[in-house]
């Protein structure tokens, strides 16, 4: 009677261990400042100016940038990007007033971003950036894999 117990105790626990359902995180693929600006729609800098949070858990918040120089594409001074709420689905939070090198893709119609486009703070002010705008330790490289800045109006 006791073993009984104990292997169905056994089969029990095991099924719990081996059908639990895994864990999504995101997952990003290292890529080169080249070929995010390639596979981007709009590349800019800007400050962030406002926020809207979703209005439900899946949705997106909606950050609002004051857009000065563009990389590619040719964004509005004020410019609308849409991110994921939640950091596992490759949500990103922008600082209010910050301002930042910021890589987006359309999506239904709409510039979306996420943690793995590649958006990087940057310092402030409203000049073409240079290599001293880029946070330490970034690749000087960036600045020439970025392309020609073009003042957003």
């Amino acid at each position: 009677m006791l073993r009984r117990i104990l292997v169905v105790l056994a089969l029990a626990a095991g099924t719990l261990v081996f059908s639990s359902m895994p864990a999504y995180a995101c997952k990003c693929a290292l890529a080169s400042v080249k070929e995010r600006v390639k596979n981007s729609a709009v590349v800019f800098t800007g400050r962030v100016t406002g926020y809207r949070a979703a209005g439900e858990l899946t949705g997106q918040n909606i950050y609002t940038f004051r857009a000065d120089h563009s990389y590619k594409g040719k964004p509005k001074v004020v410019v609308k990007v849409g991110t994921n709420t939640q950091s596992a689905a490759c949500g990103v939070k922008f600082a209010r007033g910050a301002r930042y090198l910021v890589f987006t893709h359309k999506t239904d119609g709409r510039l979306t971003t996420g943690s793995c486009s590649g958006n990087i703070p940057v310092a402030k002010g409203a000049r073409p950036l240079k290599v001293a705008d880029l946070p330490p330790g970034s690749d000087p490289a960036t600045i020439k894999q970025l392309g020609r800045a073009k003042p957003v109006r």
